[in-house]
């Protein structure tokens, strides 16, 4: 049995919409299909893929209030209408971060079933990753008769809709209030809960948590009277207490605003890392160097992507060549590597939250290629364990190009570097670029591109001499990813 991926390696993570993956193998299979009955040959392909963890989204029960509010919501029509063309009502089953309970929806099969396919994960090396929304829960959720003073009211008395402080309220959700301390420990018992099915959570909008967030957002709400505080960070108090019943256990935080450090420091083992992600759709091969310059130690615990639930699909916003460098940066760089159900197959569409299915589109097989050998790759030790170092083209056209190198040391102590060089701009250029990789002086050496199969021989001490080093040519965002074979 493959063991499940340590949190000290850069492990790669596929997130599944739960509700569209299941309704798409069931009309595969022609019956219907929950957690338990997943095909064999679908786990075989994406542990083959060599995915360490699988992110199910959207598993747990939604009550009816959900739904019932998602109907009414006029400004989700265009974006239904995007996702599946002549949907209806009865495709509209709420968003799954309304979660009513956390069990596992009785349309999924229920927690037996998601046991049972926990453990076929698990013999084949794949760990499990699940949803948990700590700032609101679905406003008929359980702890609303059960714990009401959990919740911010309005000056009736009113349970208020969750928020963050920069868009509308989220209608379908009731507001927790943070710092109170039955809240937190309702929390904590219920991320307890969670954590005995899987190994991690993704933590929806983690940063909405921390104190001095919540606190600026619902100034206006004190809270009420005579219930105890909670002192301290929610998030310190709730990985220390987890981690003390599930040794190991990993934690995933969705971050933005330049707080991803703030909760790589409260215990996160990843945040999000939106600002690299901008940088790939919309910056310059200079602001992608500059980014990556960030401490290590802050780079491994960076979750990168090029697409989620929330952003649009790559393949419908990004021209073919930018997206695939932009998709094998992300890939190739320290931290957490992320891919999202459907991008694989090059698919334009993303999914509506609110809705059970997503209309079906044919496979990109370009892009089916160009992931499949990416992800291939990405089995490299080096790219999975190495460390991790930029590199400094150099010429005319320099400015154009990211380069960084990957180096492990096997098992008779020599050392197997990764090179990776990426031409991140509209036009073709070229550069040189010095290679200080120990054991290739006064012999010859192989590189052997990854991702197009092409080898190329060249003098070891010509690469190491900081006046020529490594000559590069390569088309409008073109790339090399070459293992360095002496």
């Amino acid at each position: 049995m493959r063991a499940v991926a340590s949190t000290h390696q850069h492990p790669t993570t596929y997130q599944i919409f739960t509700r569209v993956w299941l309704d798409e193998l069931s009309r595969g299979a022609g019956v219907r299909v929950d957690l338990a009955s997943v095909p064999d040959a679908e786990l075989d392909r994406l542990a083959g893929l060599g995915f360490d963890f699988l992110y199910l989204m959207g598993i747990w029960t939604l009550g009816s209030e959900g739904p019932r509010i998602s109907r009414e919501m006029e400004g989700l029509r265009e974006e239904h209408d995007r996702a599946l063309p002549g949907w209806t009502a009865a495709d509209v089953v709420g968003s799954p971060f309304a979660v009513a309970r956390y069990a596992v929806s009785p349309s999924f099969g229920g927690d037996p079933a998601l046991a049972a396919l926990r453990e076929r994960l698990r013999a084949r090396g794949l760990g499990l990753i699940l949803d948990f929304v700590p700032n609101h829960v679905a406003r008929d959720h359980h702890w609303i008769e059960e714990q009401p003073a959990c919740f911010l009211r309005d000056a009736r008395g009113a349970v208020l809709a969750g928020k963050d402080p920069y868009f509308p309220p989220w209608r379908d959700t009731a507001q927790l209030d943070a710092r109170l301390q039955v809240t937190r420990a309702a929390l904590i018992e219920a991320l307890l809960g969670v954590a005995g099915r899987c190994d991690g959570v993704r933590c929806d909008m983690a940063m909405l948590l921390l104190r001095e967030v919540f606190e600026k957002t619902w100034a206006s709400r004190p809270p009420v009277a005579g219930e105890p505080l909670a002192q301290g960070e929610l998030w310190a108090e709730a990985i220390d207490t987890v981690r003390r019943a599930h040794p190991g256990f990993l934690f995933i935080a969705e971050a933005y605003w330049d707080l991803e450090w703030r909760l790589q420091m409260l215990g996160f083992d990843y945040t999000y890392d939106k600002s690299f992600y901008d940088r790939l759709s919309h910056a310059s091969a200079h602001a992608i160097r500059g980014h990556l310059s960030a401490g290590l130690d802050y780079q491994r615990r960076s979750v990168r992507f090029m697409e989620n639930h929330d952003e649009p699909r790559a393949a419908g916003v990004l021209p073919p060549d930018r997206r695939k460098a932009a998709i094998f940066l992300a890939a190739t760089v320290p931290g957490m590597r992320f891919f999202h159900h459907g991008q694989l197959e090059g698919r334009k569409i993303r999914a509506a939250l609110h809705l059970a299915r997503v209309t079906t589109e044919a496979v990109d097989p370009r892009s089916l290629a160009f992931h499949t050998a990416l992800l291939e790759a990405l089995k490299n030790p080096a790219l999975r364990t190495g460390s991790f170092a930029m590199l400094s083209p150099q010429g005319n056209e320099a400015e154009s190009f990211v380069a960084y190198r990957w180096d492990v040391v096997g098992p008779q102590g020599e050392v197997a570097p990764v090179v990776a060089v990426v031409n991140f701009a509209p036009a073709r250029g070229g550069c040189r670029i010095p290679l200080d990789l120990a054991g290739i002086g006064g012999r010859e050496v192989r590189l052997v591109d990854r991702m197009s199969g092409e080898a190329y021989t060249r003098d070891g001490d010509a690469l190491l001499d900081g006046a020529r080093g490594l000559g590069v040519v390569l088309p409008a965002y073109g790339m090399h990813l070459f293992e360095v074979r002496r």
